[in-house]
């Protein structure tokens, strides 16, 4: 299993003919106070299986750690692989919306996409504190 695409955006959808949008691909939000919530993201992960994959299921693990390792967030699901069709690789996709997430503190936070417990892939997401704009000098 091969991992082609692992990302957060503020958007994404399937359409029907399976056709994958994403808008709004970040790496780095800022907040004023913390912790900060962050009221709505989506994560993405594109996975190409390899031939000897086909028709299995597999299960999945994304945690979100902080620079300490602590776990912020784990979502787990599982899977199914289809079929290659008229000679063309499959491709899965995992995609979820994530609702309302704390970030306790400025830093580095880290997306890790495990698939049967062995890790794929991984994003850096940074969260920055941001200063209040000082008010004009009289």
């Amino acid at each position: 299993m091969k991992p082609l695409l692992f990302l957060v955006a503020d958007y994404a959808n399937i359409t029907g003919e399976g056709k994958l949008n994403v808008m709004g691909i970040f790496n780095s939000i800022s907040s004023f106070n913390f912790p900060a919530r962050h009221s709505s993201m989506y994560l993405i992960a594109k996975l190409s299986p390899e031939l000897s994959e086909y028709g299995q299921k597999r299960s999945f693990t994304i945690l979100l750690m902080d620079a300490d390792a602590n776990h912020v967030l784990e979502v787990s699901g599982e899977f199914d692989i289809p079929k290659g069709q008229d000679g063309k690789k499959p491709e899965v996709n995992i995609m979820f919306e994530m609702k309302d997430v704390v970030f306790t503190k400025p830093g580095r936070y880290v997306f890790v996409l495990l698939i049967d417990k062995d890790q794929k892939d991984e994003i850096t997401l940074h969260v920055n504190q941001i200063e209040h704009p000082k008010p004009p000098k009289e």
